[in-house]
């Protein structure tokens, strides 16, 4: 809560500023204006009226132009330091997810996902896929459950994932994939900030 309390304080402040100076650019075009127009003759006055109107919109369109710049940079600014830590907090995930990969309780992970699949998908002929450090299960998983086994070096977290190609299904049960589901439910279920 302190963290979106500092955003919201960050993006309001990046707006207060933005207005401010849209605010000065229409009071220094008004006060020379107002200067102007004290030297004018009654034609010139009609005229510079014109030429004032015409101004006056140009300058408010700038303004607005200059405040949606700065209300959109504040708005990437608050979305980037959210995504800066939803990423600091998955990284010490991850880094405790790949010390857990070796273990031999990951190793029962793995026996135990290729169970249940197995269960569902009896007598089917697959392949499991698995990370290269799991690839000495091949021989026993080849013999418990008759998969053939390849590699795949982005399962740097291990888990497994089964292919059966003559059915077009794969069952993914790969920690890496559990791991950005994690992520994206996070940011999707924490926005936190409304911007």
């Amino acid at each position: 809560m302190n963290e979106n309390k500092r955003l919201e304080a960050f993006r309001k402040a990046v707006l207060d500023e933005s207005r401010a100076k849209a605010q000065a650019i229409t009071d220094s075009a008004q006060s020379e204006a107002d200067e102007y127009l004290k030297e004018l003759t009654d034609e010139e006055t009609a005229s510079f009226a014109r030429q004032r109107s015409d101004i006056e919109r140009n300058i408010a369109r700038q303004a607005q132009r200059e405040a949606a710049g700065q209300e959109l940079a504040a708005k990437r600014a608050v979305l980037s330091y959210r995504e800066e830590l939803i990423a600091s907090v998955f990284e010490k995930a991850e880094r405790k997810l790949k010390e857990k990969a070796g273990s031999a309780e990951h190793e029962k992970y793995v026996f135990d996902c290729l169970k249940r699949i197995s269960a569902d998908y009896e007598g089917e002929s697959g392949v499991a896929v698995l990370s290269p450090a799991h690839m000495s299960l091949a021989g026993r998983i080849k013999s418990e459950f008759g998969y053939d086994c390849k590699e795949d070096r982005s399962l740097t977290l291990g888990g497994v994932m089964v292919r059966f190609d003559k059915l077009g299904v794969l069952i993914d049960n790969s920690v890496n994939s559990a791991l950005e589901k994690a992520r994206a439910d996070f940011a999707k279920n924490n926005k936190g900030i409304t911007v």
